[in-house]
């Protein structure tokens, strides 16, 4: 698991970076049930399409936890690529120069700051600090390519420490379904979860192309960041994201080895 850079190595990777950090800085943040925001265009126009063009085959991929997420037949459902932990060396030679910048551009400051500075409240919830004292916090990060099948489904949960911010994007096409993307929940009260409903779903990134789902993590009360997927249903059905998570603390290894 990479420390984040200070610097950025190629034009193409302080392009998507500067890109990046302006969209971010632009957009809006919703606050309940806790900080998060979507925007699309998170990455330049040419690069996106560059990445549709260049997803690494199914081969470069490792099943995350293949005895939670598996389908009827034995085959995983969840599988991972951890550029920032030492699997770069997956992706084939003809593409690597492209995830190369895109992972250096994601572990980039310009980015780390740019996304604290629109969830500072709830970050400082999280690191037990003041407001003030957000942005001047050590932060770490691990990029995740994952791709998830049919019958893959995660129930709703807060993301553990030491996560800090959970910033996901959706690599879809232009024909992907929209309501692939991650569901946020709310935790319903006391008589309803004597029925057995615990959570209700009160809001759902949309899966569009070139489009980022970002949330400030939490397990404190009243703003704890619950949030998992509705089942994948479809045998043609593929979700491809990118997931950067923000850390608090260094973990090596933290991408390739952590279950979610």
């Amino acid at each position: 698991m990479s420390e984040l850079l200070l610097e950025l190595r190629t034009e193409r990777a302080t392009r998507i970076a500067r890109h990046m950090a302006e969209r971010v800085r632009a957009c809006v943040t919703t606050d309940t049930p806790y900080q998060h925001f979507h925007l699309v265009g998170a990455f330049p126009d040419e690069v996106y399409a560059e990445i549709l063009r260049s997803m690494p085959p199914r081969e470069s991929y490792r099943p995350i936890n293949i005895k939670r997420w598996k389908n009827a037949a034995g085959q995983s459902t969840r599988d991972r690529l951890a550029l920032s932990d030492g699997e770069m060396s997956r992706v084939p030679d003809t593409i690597r120069s492209l995830w190369e910048d895109i992972t250096a551009a994601l572990l980039s400051r310009d980015v780390q700051q740019a996304v604290y500075s629109v969830l500072q409240k709830d970050i400082a919830l999280r690191l037990g600090r003041p407001v003030e004292d957000v942005l001047k916090q050590d932060a770490y990060a691990s990029v995740l390519l994952v791709r998830d099948f049919e019958d893959y489904y995660l129930k709703p949960h807060p993301d553990g420490q030491p996560r800090v911010v959970t910033v996901m994007f959706y690599l879809a096409d232009e024909g992907s379904p929209t309501d692939l993307g991650t569901s946020l929940y709310r935790e319903n009260t006391l008589l309803s979860r004597l029925i057995g409903k615990r959570f209700e779903e009160i809001g759902r990134f949309p899966y569009l192309p070139n489009s980022v789902g970002v949330f400030a993590v939490n397990d404190t009360p009243g703003r704890t960041s619950w949030h998992g997927r509705e089942l994948i249903v479809g045998p043609s059905v593929v979700r491809d994201s990118i997931i950067l998570s923000y850390l608090s603390v260094s973990r090596p290894d933290f991408g390739s080895k952590h279950n979610y």
